[in-house]
């Protein structure tokens, strides 16, 4: 049985297809990714009022790895109504993962 050999414009499209889809695929993760300045500047601004630095180092904390604490400042900024987008969310998550908690993300 022979094989199908594409033509040069064939191979052409078929390479530019999966640069676009593997860009688009590596954007997306970058649109995802929380932006630290931003972060701290959310949680300076609305975050330590209630929340010293001190709270984040305790034995009992309800935070231990990245997910949880995307989830409690997920839960947190709905509780006081702040109405962060999900890239702010993000941002504060990664923010206290790193300066705080020191855990991977």
């Amino acid at each position: 049985m022979r094989q199908k050999s594409f033509t040069p414009v064939a191979r052409a499209w078929a390479f530019l297809g999966a640069a676009l889809f593997s860009g688009s695929a590596l954007f997306s993760g970058a649109a995802n990714a929380g932006d630290l300045g931003r972060g701290q500047a959310l949680h300076d601004t609305f975050c330590v009022a209630c929340h010293e630095p001190a709270l984040y180092q305790r034995e009992d904390r309800l935070a231990n790895t990245y997910l949880e604490i995307r989830q409690q400042v997920e839960r947190w900024q709905g509780n006081a109504r702040l109405r962060w987008s999900p890239q702010d969310i993000e941002s504060v998550a990664e923010f206290l993962a790193n300066r705080h908690y020191k855990v991977p993300h």
